[in-house]
């Protein structure tokens, strides 16, 4: 390999190379955007869900505060009463001028009956307990004396507190609140006095903590108490298991199966007259309570309770939660929408790059390939005619022609190429299933194929195991396909080497059978790196083997599509400086009875399949007798000209129409059988052919119905043909025309 050839080559690998790298990295950056679009979708999710959830907490115990706030105060406000109630009663006693026991007692029932109290009593700093009739009901022990000592022990000046161990007649608790207010210098029959208490039933203080607005079916959710600093309970509501059977705050919260703070915590807040909150639950229990704890004034030391179930904060919060989900959902919806709406655009500008990338490269290929053909041509038709008049050069000006000739059907090649890829690749191709005979057929690439190859100094070998002659499928499809690998093998073998082209069949149900088409050459091979890249567009090998070769790229990509159009597959084996073996496979319906339009081609395969000969049996047009003219009708003078002379040089008569309009007149004027053949252009000023066509074949003359027309265009797609055979035309000639096919087939008509 040369330096310029293998610089070409890392050149191209490079670039490859770096096609590759490139499309890997978008891929690499897509997969991150999506990752990264998740994960923050998800982050801003959790700490948003996490925010709220706060925030609706925060709400909730701000509510809970307000209530507990109010409920402490006015609770405050009763004890504050309760207390000046007992300061009254004692100055009233004053004023009254009861100055013995037996006046005291006697107007007690009395401020009983006016006061909230339902017992009242003058305790003496003895010990000695003055009361009415209605104390006297309920006290009467030692014990009980003592207890209200103690009360007023350690010099306090206010008590309100818990008071239900005084036992009724029927041996029933009552739950009552004592309130003692302690009195100075206040004697009565020279017994000094310590203090005025009243005692109220319970009820006083639990009808100002009932927590309505929480309750659902009927049963409360929420409760409320009230408690001492040493979380011994001096009311408590809404929790019938407290009542009489806990006693003590932290008795309860010890039996809580989880709670974010223990006793000791619990103590330590209440010994700072913290105002605080805590969750907890316990065995049995569906939800979790929120105990929230403020405390009174320093005077009353106690702390009021508000407790209330999860599911409270959840029924608030749900609709809340609900409508903020709702919009959390809606908001990262439309983050990802527009994210894949930028992700698709961006998508679409990368696509639309590599399609500018790939249209210059496609005209570069392009201008290349059609350029250096036609600087050739052009080149050779100056020579000749410069030369035109020396009789000393006609060799060397009938070579130039012969060179123009193979350099014109080149350029023909490519442009059928890049219109068959672009065809192809639009979905514009229909593939014609139809008898063919396949053995037909492959004599007919041998002996398109045989001069070439066997020019070159290679061996041409062909082997034919056909089970079934006759098939559908698109003889010229496939005809296309295996042309373009014969070809090219034929371009990279080298002389004294051999190219094997192989056709078998195998039957896979009574009606169809699979094809095998085989070609197998040795030539230069294929290498490991570009085998992968064989059947891409303008896809092409570059080595010092290869150099010199013309090639558009474009063959093996259209015949795999082709291939693929038609159900069926293609592959490639190679190994560099050892060969290459194509293989075609094609499903096919077996056609049981062959046509009788095919019968005679039928006939002659079998013969020369008998005598070895792929060429005979093949009558040239100059041979048979001419019948009928011939109307060639073209708007455009040189086609028609070169038509004309083609024509006339065979011996066939001619005439000449300038569009369809007169191709109809000159018809009509002419005398029954006069015409034989009409070579009709489809596109044409004044009357398009199509329309001449159709009129032709209404005339009511006998020959209106049998002269045959040939479309004769440069219009290829599968609409225009069936347009063509629609309007009434027997045939399809493609421009440029190759003149042995139209020779055949005027030689074939005119028989």
């Amino acid at each position: 390999m040369d330096f310029s050839t293998k610089k070409e080559y890392d050149e191209s690998k490079v670039i490859n190379k770096g096609m590759e790298l490139v499309e890997k990295k978008h891929r690499y950056v897509y997969l991150l955007l999506v990752v990264s679009a998740l994960l923050i979708i998800f982050g801003v999710t959790f700490t948003y869900i996490r925010q709220l959830n706060r925030t609706i907490l925060d709400n909730i115990i701000h509510s809970i505060s307000e209530i507990a706030a109010h409920d402490k105060s006015t609770i405050e406000t009763y004890i504050e009463i309760c207390w000046e109630d007992l300061a009254e009663i004692q100055e009233r006693f004053v004023n009254y001028g009861c100055e013995s026991i037996e006046d005291i007692e006697s107007r007690m029932d009395l401020e009983c009956e006016a006061s909230s109290f339902t017992h009242i009593y003058l305790l003496a700093k003895d010990g000695t307990l003055c009361m009415g009739q209605c104390g006297a009901e309920d006290l009467g022990g030692v014990s009980s004396k003592e207890e209200l000592m103690s009360y007023f022990a350690n010099g306090e000046e206010r008590v309100v507190a818990r008071f239900d161990e005084k036992t009724a007649g029927d041996g029933t608790v009552k739950e009552q609140i004592l309130y003692g207010v302690r009195l100075q210098d206040y004697e009565v029959d020279g017994m000094r006095m310590l203090a005025m208490i009243g005692v109220s039933d319970i009820s006083s203080i639990q009808d100002k903590m009932v927590i309505d607005s929480y309750k659902k079916d009927g049963h409360g959710r929420g409760h409320s108490a009230l408690i001492d600093m040493e979380g011994s309970y001096i009311v408590d509501i809404g929790k019938e298991g407290y009542r009489n059977k806990y006693n003590n705050l932290f008795d309860h919260l010890a039996e809580a199966v989880s709670s974010e703070m223990n006793n000791e915590e619990v103590a330590e807040k209440l010994k700072s007259r913290e105002t605080f909150a805590f969750y907890h639950s316990h065995e049995g229990e569906e939800h979790q309570e929120l105990f929230y704890f403020i405390p009174f004034d320093e005077e009353m030391n106690l702390y009021f309770i508000m407790s209330l179930s999860e599911s409270v904060f959840t029924e608030q919060s749900k609709t809340f939660v609900t409508m903020s989900m709702v919009m959390l959902v809606l908001s990262m919806m439309t983050v990802v929408i527009m994210l894949l709406i930028v992700m698709k655009y961006q998508n679409k500008t990368l696509i639309a790059a590599e399609r500018t990338r790939s249209q210059r490269e496609f005209l570069s290929n392009m201008s290349h390939e059609i350029r250096t053909p036609l600087n050739g041509l052009i080149g050779m038709n100056h020579l000749i005619m410069a030369h035109i008049d020396n009789e000393g050069q006609r060799g060397q000006i009938r070579e130039w022609l012969r060179k123009s000739q193979s350099t014109a059907n080149y350029l023909l090649s490519l442009v059928n190429d890049v219109l068959d890829m672009s065809k192809l690749q639009a979905g514009k191709v229909d593939i014609i299933r139809e008898p063919m005979l396949i053995s037909s057929m492959i004599d007919e690439i041998v002996a398109m194929q045989a001069d070439n190859i066997e020019s070159r100094g290679v061996e041409f070998i062909v082997e034919k195991e056909i089970k079934v002659p006759c098939i559908a499928g698109d003889v010229t499809r496939t005809k296309q396909i295996l042309m373009n690998i014969v070809g090219n093998a034929a371009k990279f073998t080298p002389k004294g080497k051999w190219i094997k082209l192989s056709v078998s069949q195998r039957q896979t149900d009574e009606s169809h059978v699979l094809t095998t088409y085989c070609c197998e050459d040795r030539g230069i091979g294929i290498s490991k790196e570009y085998i992968g890249q064989i059947f891409d567009s303008f896809s092409q090998e570059r080595h010092r083997h290869s150099e010199g070769i013309k090639g558009t790229g474009l063959g093996m990509a259209i015949s795999k599509l082709l291939t693929n159009a038609m159900g069926g597959d293609i592959t490639v084996e190679s190994e560099l400086n050892v060969g290459s073996t194509f293989t075609v496979t094609i499903p096919s319906l077996i056609v049981k009875e062959i046509p009788e339009y095919l019968q005679e081609e039928a006939e002659e395969c079998g013969d020369r399949c008998q005598k070895g000969d792929a060429g005979a049996g093949e009558e040239q047009a100059g041979s048979i007798g001419r019948q009928g003219k011939i109307m060639v009708v073209e708007d455009v003078d040189l086609n028609a000209e070169v038509l004309l002379e083609i024509l006339s040089m065979e011996g066939f008569e001619t005439a000449h129409a300038a569009n369809g309009q007169e191709a109809l007149n000159m018809f009509r004027e002419s005398e029954p059988g006069e015409f034989a053949i009409i070579l009709m252009d489809m596109q044409m000023p004044v009357m398009d052919g199509c329309t001449a066509a159709a009129e032709i074949r209404k005339l009511t003359r006998a020959d209106a119905a049998s002269v045959l027309i040939y479309a004769c265009t440069a219009n290829t797609f599968q609409e225009d043909r069936e347009r063509a055979i629609q309007s009434g035309m027997d045939d399809f000639l493609t421009k440029p025309i190759d003149v042995s096919v139209l020779l055949k087939k005027m030689g074939k008509a005119v028989r």
